[in-house]
């Protein structure tokens, strides 16, 4: 079988930034040539390392790539290189914006070589902006998209995830938006030029947090009040379990969201009962309804404190194994975090043939398995050079693009696209959120018969009616439009199978088996429309043992093992904000769908695309995974450290719960730092111990008397990366993105005008225009029963009287 992007030829000339990107095109089928200098490209020198001094980072980033040498820095190679461009379909790069304007290779330079080049720049905070120069590191971009300053414990400085990987949440919205523009150039036969901004696309990755920026607000224990808070409560004075002990390690623990969390907290009662671990009386308390008796005081805190106590006494005497081999059959939302050994020796993970043996190493696999056009390793991360003939191979004409050029208005992206989204909460939604921005019709189905818990995520603007008035929910959804239905009446069936033939693409989120119980599993789906596109997202995947695993962004930060390796190694691990790999794990499914949408364009072919959260997001830590492979190493948390900058730190500055964030990498970033906090030692000193040490208690005293803003505006002025740990608050009047206009005004349905986040990337031809924010439940049910699919007005009053129409 060929891969979907088979044909597609791709410049890499990316750093270290945006590996993920071309590697990504990679595995999808493109032929990516890594354009590199005469002395290699930084990824090669990036740890960590193999016993034998490879770096295992390029090992995993160049994974089927092909190398050729041509330093476009050397007058004498330009030509070479627009040679090259001239046979190319994407040219990738993450240089500081102009930079390649200025050897006569940007975006315009190029377009009058290839009009039909896909041209991408993946920079900190995109084009035109105030620090569009300046160096950034995932630390300090971790801090400018606000992603920083939600995480850590409350009595010491925040910390970042625990490997540098920040960028690639913007390398990857690139890789995905580069793969979409391809489709709309199989219709126009142009290319154009895609600006993505890594600020922007951490900002994506926040759930809820620029929600509250919206309201001037920030979120409750991360402002100023952040020191006051020591646990969450699930009420005044019960402490909430969330990252706990158990015999061999920790797991993650959420107890109280929706239904949910109510059946797990039932199933893990029972467990601890079963066992004899539970006090007599307590052990005769419902427990799926705790949170309901702590309300009305039916259960007393003193009571459901003491069982909570002996609940975490019996966990910490049962192994992770154990732990997640009762979760699963249970559909308890408890996980295990999982260290790069135990990733190693998951058997979901092997169940499914997760890992992937290339030239005698073992690698992270497939990120997405696609029917039609699954996902291949051609061959290792090659020598610097190793694939020079292709330089004089590459042919004059484009083997790939269309012979035709389109002559009128090219309009929207995915202009006549249809999608059903039949998705949920957050990983779901997202994939068909772009899709709407970009221009495709999108039906959002959902039933007040069973609302989106997402509705109940906080904050809530000002309205009657909570469920109508999540800020989360309109942001995550927008320009789409709302189709009331539910699923569970029979009745329904008539709608969805309409609506199956009607669609291009069908995304669901569910639980695997419910799609196919609730009438549009792919089999139907592909019987209904074999030139349908489906893709189905959930935490562990569609097939093997733990398929129907019950869990929410923090287990999938466990299971994927984010958690294991954040926070300080005194502590215990503290998980990334949020439901980070549901941040994560759309960027790929959004590469994957829009590949299959090329592969269609070219074939008519429809496909399905089975995509385990968990499986896609550990990409991002796959490095870390080829390091335990070759030396059996298992990274502890290390708090800000990290091998790849010294300083490399977050530091408490003046005023109330403020920091700022620094990372050194270079021996003239050193320099610029000496400039400015002068009693600093000199650059020979930089790495040793007793230098590393020195420097954080003189930067800890420097930045103690200083603003945060103004000490790391004076920092970046020198060239040093640095930011202050933005919170929502601190969003609207960020000059990156006041400048990348990034925050946008849309239209709510029950509110009225509201601010939302805006694009990652921005489109030279064909921007993305949301057009409103996301529906209330049924908003658009008449428009969408009528005008899309057809149905008549007697036949809608017919299914509104059985309960189908919501």
């Amino acid at each position: 079988m060929s891969g979907a992007l088979d044909g597609v030829r791709v410049l890499d000339l990316t750093t270290r930034m945006a590996e993920v990107a071309g590697k990504t095109m990679a595995d999808l089928g493109a032929e990516v040539i890594k354009v590199e200098p005469v002395v290699g490209c930084d990824a090669r020198t990036t740890p960590p390392f193999a016993a034998d001094g490879r770096s295992l980072f390029w090992e995993a980033w160049g994974l089927g790539k092909h190398s050729v040498v041509c330093d476009v820095d050397a007058p004498g190679a330009r030509d070479q290189f627009r040679a090259m461009v001239a046979g190319a379909d994407v040219l990738l790069e993450s240089f500081a914006p102009g930079y390649m304007a200025g050897l006569g290779l940007g975006p315009d330079d190029l377009a009058a070589i290839n009009p039909g080049l896909v041209y991408v720049s993946v920079t900190p905070f995109g084009a035109d902006t105030p620090d569009a120069g300046v160096p950034m590191t995932d630390l300090t971009l971790s801090a400018a998209g606000g992603l920083l300053a939600m995480q850590g414990d409350h009595d010491r400085v925040p910390t970042p995830v625990g490997y540098p990987e920040t960028s690639f949440l913007g390398a990857m919205q690139a890789a995905a938006d580069a793969i979409m523009a391809l489709c709309e150039r199989d219709r126009s036969g142009l290319g154009q030029h895609l600006d993505s901004s890594i600020q922007a696309a951490v900002m994506w990755s926040l759930m809820s947090i620029t929600s509250y920026a919206a309201l001037g607000e920030d979120f409750p224990g991360r402002g100023d009040d952040r020191a006051q808070v020591t646990h969450p409560e699930i009420a005044p004075g019960l402490r909430m379990p969330f990252i706990e002990p158990c015999a061999d390690g920790y797991v993650g623990m959420t107890l109280v969201l929706g239904d949910q969390g109510n059946r797990g907290m039932k199933s893990l009662m029972a467990w601890v009962i079963a066992e004899g671990a539970l006090d007599d009386d307590l052990a005769e308390v419902d427990w799926e309804r705790y949170l309901e008796m702590l309300g009305d005081e039916t259960l007393s805190v003193a009571d459901a404190g003491r069982a909570l106590d002996q609940m975490l006494a019996f966990i910490k005497t049962k192994t992770q194994a154990e732990i997640q081999e009762q979760a699963v059959a249970g559909k308890m939302l408890v996980s295990p975090c999982y260290t790069a050994a135990h990733l190693a020796a998951d058997p979901q993970l092997a169940a499914r043939d997760f890992w992937a043996e290339v030239d005698g190493a073992v690698h992270a696999g497939p990120f997405a398995r696609l029917s039609a056009t699954p996902i291949a390793f051609r061959h290792p991360a090659p020598a610097l050079g190793q694939h020079q003939s292709l330089v004089d191979d590459l042919a004059p004409v484009r083997a790939s693009a269309p012979s035709k050029v389109w002559a009128e208005p090219r309009g929207a992206l995915f202009e006549g696209l249809k999608v059903a989204d039949l998705s949920w909460i957050a990983a779901g939604p997202l994939i068909a959120k772009d899709l709407a921005n970009l221009g495709a019709t999108v039906i959002r189905v959902e039933t007040e018969a069973r609302l989106d818990t997402l509705r109940w995520i906080p904050p809530h603007l000002p309205h009657a009616s909570p469920m109508s008035a999540g800020h989360p929910m309109a942001n995550m959804n927008q320009s789409k439009l709302g189709l009331g239905l539910n699923f569970t009446i029979p009745e329904a069936k008539a709608v969805i199978n309409r609506m199956i033939e009607w669609a291009d693409v069908v995304v669901e989120n569910y639980t695997p088996g419910t799609a196919d119980r609730l009438g549009f599993g792919y089999e139907r789906v592909r019987e209904l429309n074999p030139a349908a596109v489906m893709l189905s997202s959930c935490m562990r995947g569609q097939t093997g043992p733990e398929a129907r695993h019950t869990g929410f962004g923090l287990h999938g930060a466990c299971l994927g093992g984010f958690t294991a390796i954040t926070g300080w190694p005194d502590r215990p691990p503290h998980p990334p904000w949020g439901a980070y790999t549901d941040f994560i794990s759309p960027r790929y499914a959004l590469s994957a769908l829009g590949a299959a949408l090329h592969y269609r364009n070219r074939t008519g072919q429809g496909q399905y695309i089975d995509l385990s959260q968990i499986e896609a997001s550990i990409h991002f830590l796959a490095p870390l995974v080829l390091e335990y492979r070759d030396s059996g190493q298992v990274r502890n948390r290390p708090g800000t450290d990290c091998e790849r900058a010294a300083p490399h730190g977050v530091f408490r500055t003046a005023g109330t719960e403020r920091f700022c964030a620094v990372a050194v990498e270079t021996d003239e970033q050193w320099e610029a730092l000496r400039s400015v906090v002068t009693d600093l030692g000199m650059v020979d000193d930089r790495w040793s111990e007793m230098g590393i040490a020195n420097a954080e208690e003189l930067l800890t005293g420097w930045f103690a008397e200083q603003d945060g803003f103004e000490a790391a505006q004076k920092l970046r002025a020198r060239g040093v990366p640095a930011y202050a740990a933005l919170r929502a608050s601190d969003f609207y009047a960020d000059p990156n993105l006041v400048a990348r206009e990034f925050f946008i005004e849309l239209d709510h349905g029950a509110i009225g005008k509201m601010t939302f986040d805006g694009s990652v990337t921005l489109f030279s031809a064909t921007p993305a225009r949301p057009w409103r924010a996301g529906p209330l439940v049924g908003e658009h049910t008449q428009q969408v029963m009528s005008e899309i699919l057809g149905f008549s007005d007697e036949e809608i009053t017919a299914l509104a009287a059985t309960g189908a129409l919501t």
